[in-house]
Parts: structure tokens; sequence; C-alpha cells
């Protein structure tokens, strides 16, 4: 089992809450820079959605390559290697 931080928390959950806040704001800036906000979801065309998708992510494969060159021996980097490696 993963060491818990001062929180009593898994590191791993932390680092995973902290990506998907961080991919969230990548997807809203992008939306921001990008398209009318007043506009419904459902409006939004494929090229958007797919644009949205790569702001997301971009930012997670940012995230992870940065958590893999911070510490690279921890088990959760050696996992995301595999998954951005293939």
């Amino acid at each position: 089992m993963a060491d818990r931080d001062q929180s009593g928390r898994n590191p791993d959950d932390v680092w995973a809450d902290h990506v998907r806040a961080e991919c969230a704001r990548a997807v809203g800036e992008w939306l921001e820079n990008s398209v009318r906000l007043d506009r419904p979801v459902r409006s939004l065309t494929s090229s958007e959605l797919q644009g949205i998708a790569e702001a997301a992510t971009s930012r997670w494969i940012v995230l992870a390559s940065e958590r893999i060159a911070r510490a690279p021996h921890e088990p959760g980097s050696r996992r995301l290697s595999t998954l951005l490696m293939g």
C-alpha cells in the first residue's frame, strides 16, 4: 500500500485530483479562447470537441512527464511511463 500524506490520503490520489483540476483548467482555457461560451455544449462541432479533448490530454501528458522526471523510480511513475510509451 502506498504511503499516506499528512492528510491521510494516498499520494497517488492527491496527484490524480491535482491532474483532474489542471486538465479541467486546460479545457476551460481552450473554451474561453476558441468558442463562444454562451453556446450550449450540444452545439459544439466535432472539431471543437476534439480540441477540448486535445487540451485535456496534452495537459495530462505534461503533468505525467513531469512526475516521471521528478521521481522516475516511484511505482506511479513506472505505471505512467508504461501508459505514455505504450
